[in-house]
């Protein structure tokens, strides 16, 4: 018998194994009727053979004055408690704990190690794949630049910062026209001479033309002398179509057919101009093939076709007498028509990396499973968990212990293997159709590989050295996270206020985002001294003291306060936990009171016998083929067993 003194509720168990709840004390006289009644249940079971009539009397009247027997709805057993705080503490073992707590096979953890692997192998070998395809693409590019444009160096192929040569561009009128008269020529007699595979992309096998555009104003024109100017507001484009017959013409002297490849002449002949000061850009369109053979040093004999549409591009829409020169190549692939019989051992390596790949997909897809399962089951147990307390303890879990149940890692590896199937399905099917999904298969396979490494830190989480580190890193994110709101917004600041004003006259403050690259960079002590000598004081003296007080104020700042006030943060953190380490663990919270109530660890028999029998893929089939004895007792068992009458 056990009286509730939360709402002075009285619950006692019968013989019957019935909770008998009754809303005041139970007086003596109630408690005499009762046990009559029991002792007249067995008086008339006794003599059932011969008094029949008799027993169905007393047992209509029994039940007539029988009394309600409810469960209370915030009533929990000592038994109901131990295995609430074995569910919960077994929630948040390790794997090696519950394999030796219930022989659990850690599935999860085999797959997350075996998935670094195989995404891995995956990772490399695409990035094989793909370094070899972005090459070409480059060094494809680089040789079209040699090829059509007059006058190219290799100098101006190096990094852009510190640039060795300047702008590639042109400042005069016979500049300009000799750039235009090189390319024309090269596009019609540079393929026999070409080292690459490369030819126009020619249809019903005749030689394509080539098309000169002009964008331009109309009606424009510009008086330097007396500063007037007049132009048309929307800018117009001409294109004309540059064969090799308009260029040909008999040479008398050797009897035979001769080309001049000659803008200017052309485009008189034709009744055309080129006006400098309405032009705003001229641009060579015209359309190349190559072919791609790639993987020899692999022994993979592979090709890829590509037409490269090529844009030569003279830009004078900025009016400064520097007309900048580029050379563009937007590459489409095709399907190559292969006239040789195919090679089997090619087409045998090719399925093995499919294979591979749904491999791969196998995994991510299993691993999604079964941390959602996880997922799904931590957040049944907490709220059973906030149930008991609310029920039994009268408390409210704090966030935090919620948030335990809560498994970040988890949420982290189905994102992770939502993205490596993307990327597996992307690489497939570059596999078997000819299109251009590289960058987006690198963009997701990449950002699958770091996510899965990543993914190893929860396992070093369970080893106290490593939990340290990753736990100075969770409890200082926040204060970390406030700080760099702070930061940023006087990072901002200097950025604006550097683009602005030392932007003309500095390379590295041109953009806003190449102010902010700057910035950073000085934060980290790259090449101050460079960015202090681009500016000189030969520009304009007032930018020069103001760059000079300007980075000297941003470094000091950046480097000696915010950077060592952002180290400090994170110090602080670390000796906090530290400590906690060094004398006895972190402040117990209501949850951790609660599952720390017994001395059972992880080998304790209990958890085994109170097993229910989980199905986990290791115990699969006794899984399905078990039936639940019912006679077996469980939480929800009464606590006195009714007795039975032989």
């Amino acid at each position: 018998m056990s009286h509730r003194s939360g709402n002075k509720e009285l619950q006692f168990i019968s013989s019957f194994g019935m909770l008998v709840d009754v809303s005041e004390s139970p007086s003596d006289e109630n408690l005499e009727n009762l046990c009559n009644r029991e002792s007249s249940r067995h008086s008339h079971g006794s003599h059932r053979t011969t008094h029949s009539q008799g027993r169905q009397r007393s047992t209509h009247s029994y039940e007539r004055q029988r009394p309600s027997f409810v469960r209370g709805s915030s009533f929990y057993t000592p038994h109901m408690e131990d295995t609430l705080r074995r569910k919960l503490k077994f929630h948040f073992m390790t794997p090696c704990q519950k394999w030796t707590t219930k022989r659990r096979f850690p599935w999860k953890m085999i797959i997350q190690l075996l998935k670094i692997v195989l995404v891995t192998g995956q990772l490399v070998w695409f990035g094989y794949d793909r370094s070899s395809h972005v090459n070409f693409l480059i060094k494809s590019t680089v040789s079209f630049k040699h090829l059509f444009l007059q006058g190219w160096d290799p100098a101006y192929e190096t990094l852009p910062y510190p640039a060795p040569l300047g702008i590639f561009a042109v400042y005069t009128i016979d500049d300009f026209y000799l750039k235009l008269n090189h390319a024309w020529k090269m596009y019609n007699e540079v393929w026999p001479n070409s080292i690459g595979s490369f030819t126009p992309n020619a249809k019903n096998h005749t030689f394509p033309p080539m098309y000169l555009c002009k964008t331009f104003f109309r009606d424009g024109w510009v008086n330097p002398r007396n500063g007037s100017y007049s132009f048309h507001k929307k800018p117009v484009e001409e294109c004309i179509a540059l064969t090799k017959s308009d260029c040909e013409f008999w040479n008398n002297t050797t009897n035979s057919t001769e080309y001049s490849y000659d803008i200017k002449v052309y485009l008189q002949k034709i009744n055309k101009t080129i006006d400098f000061d309405s032009l705003v850009k001229m641009e060579f369109k015209f359309s190349v093939r190559s072919v791609h053979l790639k993987n020899f040093d692999l022994g993979r004999n592979e090709a890829e076709c590509f037409d490269f549409n090529i844009t030569i591009l003279l830009d004078n829409s900025a009016y400064s007498g520097q007309m900048p020169v580029t050379l563009d190549a937007d590459a489409n692939p095709f399907t190559c028509d292969e006239e040789d019989e195919i090679n089997d051992t090619e087409d045998d390596i090719s399925l093995t990396f499919i294979v591979y790949d749904i491999i791969v997909i196998i995994f991510s897809v299993t691993s999604t499973i079964l941390c959602s399962r996880s997922l799904y089951r931590a957040q049944r147990l907490r709220s059973d968990t906030v149930m008991f307390f609310k029920k039994q303890r009268g408390i409210e879990m704090t966030l935090d212990d919620r948030m335990q149940f809560l498994n970040l890692w988890f949420i982290m590896i189905i994102i992770n293997d939502i993205i490596t199937v993307i990327g597996s399905i992307f690489k497939i099917v570059l596999a078997l159709i000819t299109v251009d999904l590289y960058e987006m298969c690198g963009l997701t396979l990449g950002t699958g590989s770091l996510l899965v490494w990543f993914g190893v830190l929860r396992y070093l989480n369970f080893f106290e050295k490593y939990n340290i580190l990753i736990i100075t890193m969770k409890r200082s994110f926040p204060d970390v996270l406030r700080y760099l709101i702070c930061a940023l917004i006087i990072y901002a600041g200097f950025t604006f206020c550097g683009w602005v004003v030392l932007g003309p006259y500095h390379v590295k403050f041109r953009t806003i985002s190449a102010a902010s690259e700057c910035l950073f960079s000085l934060v980290n002590g790259d090449d101050m001294f460079v960015t202090f000598s681009v500016i000189t004081g030969n520009d304009n003296v007032y930018i020069w003291y103001y760059s000079r007080a300007f980075l000297y104020i941003f470094i000091s700042v950046f480097i000696y306060i915010i950077l060592s006030l952002f180290i400090a943060v994170i110090t602080n953190v670390y000796d906090i936990v530290k400590h906690y380490y060094q004398h006895g663990g972190f402040p117990e919270t209501d949850l951790s009171k609660f599952i720390n109530e017994t001395d059972e660890d992880h080998t304790s028999p209990q958890f085994r016998i109170e097993d229910n029998g989980g199905c986990d893929l290791s115990r699969l089939f006794k899984c399905c083929c078990r039936r639940q004895n019912p006679d077996d007792p469980d939480e929800y068992s009464s606590l006195v067993k009714s007795r039975t009458t032989n």
